[in-house]
């Protein structure tokens, strides 16, 4: 944690608490050993920790710092704005922790999340770090006695879900800033997966330099509306068991280079990149769509929210995780097997799922289409987007 170092010390101590707390269990281990410890199973497969006193007092002695330290630097002193940055993620970072965290919180908002700040400033709104401990040693001689009876306590559900909550919050700063477990598990995750999780085809040489290239040629081939033809014609004759294409290379041709697309979209997120514009003279399937500069097709970008349509990287960021795009090959495949056989359709598939890959199919090609339509983002624009 060398950038670390400028923290206050009051941070570095609670950092350490939370260093201390899960150093040898995950999140899940605790959050259950909570639940059996306030909620103790009752049957002859009885695993509460009252059983394993020893297990008990150190969990104990590990939570008790977790709300001593936070509700000081979140409520009794200025704040460590340093420490604070450091533990928030965006929109995009969020949704990928989602896909690659061993546990992603379940009771946190999404703002929460983003910020968990928010989490310690909500359970100590009404009651500070004191009230917690003494509850929590009450509780603790309550289980060493084996007399553990909630129903005394009206605030035993407020105490409860705010632990949880806290813990979730502090497993999210473990991932951010400690181990860094979740950043690091994108890096090797997007380090195996460059290919042979996204794709057979791999990208010629120039193309792994300027990823923008391939979808230069993806609309050279046809305009947006073309593209989106094909594609809902490719859905329908999937859905169809009677029904397959007639013009198979069309399709074939088609499905690789909608997996080159993926291939460009995963290299644009990992290396941060950004389109400068290229000379439309190449392309006359885009240079028929612009009129005094204008776009005729952008009426054609119907599916894409309007945030992402103003800018098309924060789409392409959230989209592009390794997980979402061998999805998406494996979801094209069998759309491919079902459109060129009159025996099988993906209409047994899960229905939502089916929509969903459609939709985002139709999403993707609408952000490149964007990406290009206005190539150069402002000096402004751009530090927004690698803000964001």
């Amino acid at each position: 944690m060398e950038e670390n170092l400028n923290f206050k010390k009051e941070t570095m101590a609670f950092i350490g608490a939370i260093e201390s707390f899960f150093s040898t269990n995950g999140v899940s281990y605790h959050l259950n050993f909570l639940k059996n410890w306030l909620i103790p199973p009752q049957n002859e497969f009885d695993f509460s920790p009252q059983k394993h006193p020893a297990q008990l007092l150190v969990f104990y002695e590990k939570l008790v710092p977790l709300f001593d330290y936070s509700d000081l630097i979140f409520n009794h002193i200025e704040a460590d704005t340093a420490f604070v940055k450091a533990i928030e993620a965006d929109e995009c970072g969020v949704e990928r922790e989602t896909v690659l965290l061993d546990y992603c919180p379940k009771l946190l908002s999404h703002g929460e999340m983003q910020n968990p700040k928010l989490t310690f400033l909500d359970i100590f709104l009404f009651f500070q770090s004191d009230t917690y401990k003494l509850v929590y040693k009450e509780w603790l001689l309550a289980a060493l006695e084996n007399n553990l009876d909630l129903d005394w306590d009206q605030y035993v559900a407020a105490f409860y879900e705010n632990t949880k909550k806290m813990l979730e919050a502090c497993w999210l700063i473990h991932e951010r800033i400690i181990t860094r477990n979740s950043f690091k598990s994108i890096d090797r995750y997007y380090h195996m997966a460059i290919f042979e999780s996204t794709s057979p085809l791999a990208l010629e040489p120039e193309l792994l330099d300027d990823p923008f290239k391939v979808i230069e040629f993806f609309f050279s081939l046809d305009n947006l509306r073309g593209h989106k033809a094909y594609l809902k014609n490719w859905y329908k004759a999937a859905l169809a068991e009677e029904q397959c294409v007639s013009d198979v290379a069309d399709y074939f041709f088609l499905y690789n280079q909608f997996t080159k697309l993926f291939n460009a979209g995963y290299l644009i997120t990992a290396k941060n990149l950004t389109y400068q514009g290229v000379s439309f003279g190449g392309l006359p399937a885009i240079t028929d769509q612009f009129v005094n500069g204008d776009s005729k097709e952008l009426c054609e970008v119907n599916t894409l929210g309007a945030a992402h349509m103003a800018n098309p990287y924060l789409f392409v960021r959230s989209f592009f995780i390794p997980e979402k795009i061998k999805q998406l090959r494996l979801g094209l495949l069998e759309w491919l097997y079902a459109a060129f056989s009159t025996k099988s359709s993906i209409k047994l598939l899960d229905k939502e799922f089916l929509f969903e890959q459609y939709e985002a199919m139709m999403m993707m090609m609408e952000a490149f289409f964007v990406m290009i339509s206005k190539p150069v983002l402002s000096e402004s624009d751009e530090r927004d987007y690698y803000a964001e």
